[in-house]
């Protein structure tokens, strides 16, 4: 018989904020990360900023990134830990 799966709504909405995240905002963290530079000065936060302004180019420019957005979230939204735990014979 198979054991039913919960899912629950807080852990449906962290896979939507996940795939919403990498789909349209991190340009707007590589914005953050730039402006938190200019006003503390700390010269490392600059690389912050520089590798968010890469991820959000090349990412937005794959082919495959809307897949991948649904990926990530599907693997935050749904409790795949669980579920393996409990075929492999561990305690879940």
């Amino acid at each position: 018989m198979v054991e039913r799966v919960e899912i629950r709504i807080p852990r449906l909405l962290a896979g939507l904020g996940v795939a919403v995240y990498l789909y349209a905002l991190l340009g707007a963290t590589a914005t953050l990360f730039y402006e938190l530079h200019h006003l503390t000065g700390v010269g490392f936060i600059y690389y912050g900023y520089s590798v968010f302004k890469a991820a959000s180019f090349y990412f937005g420019e794959w082919h495959y990134q809307w897949l991948a957005c649904l990926l990530a979230g599907l693997l935050v939204a749904l409790p795949w830990w669980r579920y393996l735990r409990s075929k492999l014979g561990g305690h879940s």
